[in-house]
């Protein structure tokens, strides 16, 4: 079965406009997965917004990702992030109904940001479970 991703650019297409209000430069591209990812300020932070995997296999035994919900990856550079704008990116972010946030930083290198483990993962909401609404 293949995976949707229409919900992840929606809220992705979304996410870009409040941000863009809120006076950061945000460019657009896709990971090797396909999902789309949104650049801050030419190289400050990433994100990319994911499906939930849905934890059971499909019967062909392949990973089955649900239509929602979905989780952030927030990976940032400490020496270009302060927290207002952290502030200012997670408040929009949670507005839009996020199930959970992966956290990830580095000291100055955004590419090595985004492949690390999260530091932290956030729920926002504690009863909002991988499988259904």
């Amino acid at each position: 079965m293949a995976k949707s991703i229409a919900k992840a650019d929606a809220l992705q297409r979304d996410l870009k406009e409040r941000l863009e209000l809120r006076g950061f430069s945000v460019s657009e591209s896709r990971d090797a997965q396909g999902w789309k990812k949104l650049t801050l300020n030419s190289n400050e932070a990433s994100i990319k917004i994911v499906a939930e995997d849905m934890v059971s296999k499909d019967v062909f035994g392949n990973d089955n990702v649900a239509f929602a919900p979905h989780y952030l990856e927030f990976s940032s550079r400490d020496d270009a992030m302060d927290s207002g704008k952290v502030a200012k990116i997670l408040i929009e972010v949670y507005k839009m109904g996020v199930s959970k946030s992966h956290i990830k930083r580095d000291a100055t290198d955004l590419a090595a940001a985004e492949a690390a483990a999260p530091s932290e993962s956030l729920e926002f909401d504690l009863q909002w479970r991988t499988k259904g609404i």
